[in-house]
């Protein structure tokens, strides 16, 4: 679920980044601006936060866990499928297992030692940091570019996904 969300989001900031700059005055982009949709598609039963952090206890590794604009944490003895969030960091505690893949967008992961993720760790905009001792048996990618001090990836795709996603996002439950 997570990789189909970060595609969607991510091919969403590059379709609007050439939008973007073909504006060439206020008048067309409000215009584009007020026909931007966001959808995002979540299963019933995984946990979802929009605004504010999410900490994941117990278990449930059946569930995703996604976070927008907020961050997400696994908590030690806590198991879960995939972990995405957008606009905020994911943590996974020592003790903690995420048995497929943590997606972040504009933000940083951090795996704690002893922490265990049988999947891949992407972070684009942001960074990934693994302690030693932490278990990731898939591939690290992380893409962050700075430009005049800036962060690249999160002021760009920050500014072109800003309001859309707290704004104009409606989340969708699907019985998959």
């Amino acid at each position: 679920m997570s990789r189909s969300l970060l595609s969607a989001v991510t091919a969403l900031a590059l379709l609007t980044l050439p939008a973007a700059a073909r504006a060439d005055d206020d008048a067309k982009k409000e215009a584009k601006d007020k026909d931007a949709k966001c959808t995002i598609s979540v299963k019933k039963g995984d946990l979802v936060s929009q605004g504010k952090n999410l900490v994941v206890d117990g278990k449930g590794a059946d569930r995703d866990a996604v976070a927008i604009d907020g961050n997400v944490v696994v908590r030690a003895g806590a198991t879960v499928n995939d972990v995405a969030a957008i606009r905020g960091k994911v943590t996974v505690e020592a003790g903690a297992r995420v048995s497929g893949d943590i997606n972040a967008l504009n933000g940083n992961v951090h795996i704690q030692k002893g922490a265990t993720v049988a999947g891949d760790v992407t972070a684009i905009g942001g960074r990934i940091q693994a302690d030693e001792g932490a278990s990731i048996a898939g591939k690290k990618n992380d893409l962050s570019i700075t430009i005049n001090g800036e962060e690249f990836f999160q002021k760009i795709i920050g500014e072109a996904l800003s309001g859309t996603l707290k704004g104009d996002c409606e989340l969708r439950f699907t019985e998959e």
